[in-house]
């Protein structure tokens, strides 16, 4: 197991903390999945496959790195993903996109991210932000893509803040909502 906590920050008077690993607690994440989206879960986005199937099979992927965030000690969030192999699906469907090459995938060219979540609580904190630049921070790919569901205006606002780019749109599972596919590169400190 490889994991590194990132600095102790205080939300509301609680110390947070962003730890960076590849080894993950696939049941407490759901429960904190099922917490984050209990409105939706109703959903196909949110049933099929379900939320412990598509934990399980980002974490078993190769490459596989989650950055968790904790408040007091107790597991509030994370986002997680993991390389994108040259055989990839991930791009199929995308509509819109601009650019005739953005599909085509080779080692080390991507970084997916496949989840990212945080507790409704502790979200105007930065929590989410914070785990996504800790865990971006460690990648060597030379972009990172996710895609976001395109009624998630708060989660797609906060993206264009740190430039990642709209390069079409999909529908990752079949019944799912549309969503956004963005793309950025890295590092987060180069310009997109």
């Amino acid at each position: 197991m490889s994991s590194s906590p990132a600095a102790t920050e205080a939300i509301g008077g609680l110390d947070s903390t962003v730890v960076v690993t590849d080894q993950v607690d696939l049941e407490a994440l759901a429960q904190v999945y099922r917490r984050v989206h209990a409105a939706d879960l109703h959903l196909v986005d949110h049933s099929v496959p379900t939320v412990t199937e598509r934990l399980r099979w980002t974490a078993e992927a190769p490459g596989f790195e989650a950055a968790l965030g904790y408040v007091d000690g107790h597991l509030a969030g994370t986002v997680m993903g993991c390389p994108l192999p040259p055989e990839t699906l991930w791009w199929r469907d995308l509509t819109s996109t601009h650019d005739p090459d953005l599909a085509i995938e080779w080692e080390g060219r991507t970084f997916a991210v496949c989840e990212a979540f945080v507790l409704p609580e502790f979200r105007r904190h930065r929590l989410g932000l914070r785990m996504t630049t800790e865990l971006l921070a460690r990648r060597r790919e030379e972009r990172v893509a996710l895609a976001v569901a395109e009624t998630n205006t708060r989660v797609w606002h906060a993206l264009q803040r740190i430039r990642f780019d709209h390069v079409g749109d999909l529908v990752p599972f079949p019944g799912w909502r549309s969503h956004r596919m963005l793309v950025r590169a890295l590092p987060l400190t180069s310009a997109p």
